[in-house]
């Protein structure tokens, strides 16, 4: 599927140029989430998770530079003045609102976003990218750690129901100085809503229908949902055309390697060795799902043990009732509760038998 994309004005102004950018080396990353559908909630890394974030995985990416804070709507009316490109339905007059150029820009859709990249010499973040510039390398789940606190509570993240200017949340900064990745407005990213090398969940979305989104915004706030669409592995997506007042978007440049006696350009780095290796990533992740695997089991086996032992007390009491002619309906009742924990046994002996399956396969694993 094509999208439209905009001529480029001779007056950009040297924008790329003006970018305050972060520079995110090269190396690998722990992306996504590992979680187990029946007790995901036991891992603490799972909690709030989605089936399309799975499985946890490692990735390697060259170095880029992604810009600081989200496009703000004076960065925005600078594309619209220069281009002619269709501004925001909110603008009056085709004006940014007063006292709102700080702001996040909003209503803006992945074709507006995609064009004013391109204006700006630069291009969107693919989902890896605005992933590991805001989750860093070792797999967080906010963008300042593994625990969510609202700064009321004393800790880093500074709850708003509306947009806020750009800057004002210094605390909620992700591990390379990357602001506003969770909180003010959902980032739209170059990639098309897939799942992950290695998920098998079923999605209808699925394909080239849906463009996905990172982030989590200030409606999220007011929904009280926060801690879910905060985290860095969460994935929404929308159809390309698609608009709100929570949706904006940030922008990244690629990086030009050169050799340490090379002149460097502005947009060029010398070339260095890798921060994080792929291969001790891929070690971690792997130690992390065979500890995972191992609680799983452990939990299904104690809860089948349990349930059987109640199932075997309520079945023998009711059919004991059931003998008796003033205990009937009594003793009936109580042999079906009985039945419903023996079919609950029978879930969780499946549930440790599905684990060790998947923990033998683990263990069998060669890591790369």
């Amino acid at each position: 599927m094509e999208f439209p994309s905009i001529t480029l004005s001779a007056d950009r102004s040297d924008i790329s140029q003006q970018w305050d950018d972060v520079l995110i080396p090269r190396s690998a990353f722990i992306m996504g989430t590992d979680i187990e559908p029946f007790y995901g909630t036991i891992l603490a890394q799972s909690r709030y998770a989605k089936l399309d974030e799975a499985p946890m995985h490692v990735r390697f990416l060259e170095p880029y530079r992604i810009t600081r804070y989200p496009v703000t709507n004076a960065e925005y009316e600078a594309f619209v003045s220069a281009t002619g490109h269709t501004h925001p339905p909110h603008w009056a007059g085709g004006r940014a609102p007063d006292g709102e150029a700080t702001l996040p820009v909003v209503h803006i859709s992945w074709n507006d976003a995609n064009a004013y990249a391109q204006w700006a010499q630069g291009r969107l973040p693919t989902e890896a990218e605005w992933e590991k510039a805001a989750r860093g390398a070792d797999g967080r789940m906010y963008p300042w750690g593994d625990e969510f606190a609202s700064a009321a509570d004393g800790g880093a993240v500074l709850l708003t129901e509306q947009p806020t200017a750009v800057g004002n949340r210094p605390t909620a900064v992700s591990p390379y100085g990357v602001h506003e990745v969770a909180g003010n407005v959902w980032e739209w990213t170059a990639d098309w809503y897939q799942p992950y090398e290695g998920n098998t969940h079923r999605d209808a979305d699925y394909g080239t229908k849906h463009k996905v989104l990172r982030g989590g915004s200030w409606l999220e706030v007011r929904d009280e949902t926060a801690n879910r669409y905060f985290r860095c592995a969460n994935r929404l997506h929308a159809p390309p055309t698609y608009t709100a007042s929570n949706i904006g978007f940030r922008c990244v440049r690629d990086v030009v390697l050169v050799s340490s006696n090379t002149d460097t350009a502005e947009d060029s780095v010398q070339v260095y060795p890798t921060q994080i290796s792929t291969e001790l990533l891929n070690r971690y992740v792997r130690q992390e799902r065979l500890k995972n695997l191992q609680q799983i089991r452990k939990r299904a086996r104690d809860r089948c043990l349990g349930d059987f032992s109640i199932a075997s007390l309520a079945v023998g009491a009711g059919y004991y009732g059931m003998m008796t002619p003033t205990l009937e309906i009594g003793g009936f009742t109580l042999a079906m509760v009985g039945v419903g924990f023996l079919f609950s046994a029978g879930v969780n002996f499946w549930r440790q038998w599905r684990a060790r399956g998947q923990l033998n396969l683990t263990k069998m694993e060669k890591v790369s």
